[in-house]
């Protein structure tokens, strides 16, 4: 296929992660035909031994095999954090291209991800109300998507960021600083309208504004809000996240149900070809980002419940549509 987006992976001190990461990408079926730009992060100055150790072995593990059909590697000498190097490497490398698939070190591919990736982005590059393509989405167990339902992807309110791809004019829209938030939390009803992507949103945003935490994410997810925007996300996912074992800067140890079956993804893909917003979807979704609190023998009762391989009785679920 003519005209691939090129691929950035994002490193830093996780040589087995990055390896198995590498090797899951090359085994895709465009790999032979794409460009690579791995990004390697630098040194922290509280990095211990053992760390700097590791920033070099991710640093020969990346050099080890010819994983595409060009691979470029750019090393930091400083420590750059995720975020800011993301955003710089995304539109250094965004601005050559017009478009970018991005990687992180610890997620593992589909070998139809790049397959979907591109054309992904090619179906969508001229609708302008999407900003951004993700190949991952709420574990299974957490969202379900109706069997009636007749496309393989869907609209979401809120972008994904563990395997996703965006186009020059969309990046170049982003505003870095959040000016904008501070006018949308005067009003609730724009604050309403945020959360519908969750209502841990606002926090988040918040959060980031304030300096508490550090994702370009949390930002380019506004810059979705700000210009009507949606993502395009798939209904079964492309990426398995290895990354939640307690290894990675920003993830602690998550339980294998967050895991994804890569087998169920699939080849050819029916993309939807109407921009809207599937309630049903939309309502699994966002319940699947909020707060539930129960109370304690309602949490016992649903423990005992999932041992017994039953259904939890008491199940909150929210909705943005009725």
């Amino acid at each position: 296929m003519d005209n691939l987006a090129p691929i950035i992976l994002f490193t830093y001190n996780r040589p087995w992660h990055t390896e198995h990461t590498l090797i899951a990408l090359m085994q895709n079926e465009w790999a032979k035909e794409s460009i690579l730009y791995i990004y390697c992060d630098g040194v922290k100055e509280t990095d211990s031994f053992q760390q700097k150790e590791k920033i070099q072995e991710v640093r020969k593990v990346v050099k080890k095999q010819q994983w595409c059909k060009e691979v470029y590697v750019k090393e930091a000498e400083k420590n750059k954090g995720l975020a800011n190097s993301i955003i710089e490497g995304v539109s250094e490398i965004i601005k050559i291209y017009g478009k970018v698939i991005v990687l992180e070190d610890d997620l593992l591919t589909s070998p139809y991800f790049l397959k979907y990736m591109n054309e992904a982005l090619n179906f969508y590059e001229s609708y302008p109300a999407v900003f951004s393509i993700s190949a991952n989405r709420p574990p299974l167990n957490a969202m379900e998507i109706p069997s009636d339902y007749e496309y393989d992807v869907f609209v979401s309110l809120r972008s994904y960021s563990t395997g996703w791809g965006t186009w020059k004019d969309r990046w170049e829209k982003v505003d870095w600083t959040m000016q904008k938030l501070d006018n949308i939390l005067k009003y609730p009803f724009q604050v309403k309208a945020l959360n519908r992507g969750g209502d841990d949103m606002t926090k988040l945003m918040l959060l980031q504004k304030e300096g508490k935490i550090d994702s370009w994410a949390i930002r380019f997810g506004l810059t979705h809000f700000v210009h009507h925007a949606v993502a395009i996300l798939p209904c079964v996912s492309y990426i398995d996240n290895i990354g939640f074992d307690g290894t990675g800067t920003h993830s602690g140890i998550v339980k294998d149900i967050y895991r994804n079956n890569l087998s169920l993804a699939k080849k050819d893909i029916r993309f939807l070809d109407i921009i809207y917003e599937d309630k049903r979807i939309i309502n699994a979704f966002y319940n699947a980002f909020c707060s539930k609190k129960r109370p304690l023998w309602q949490k016992g009762i649903n423990f005992l419940f999932r041992k017994l391989g039953k259904k939890p009785p008491f199940v909150i679920k929210k909705k943005i549509y009725c």
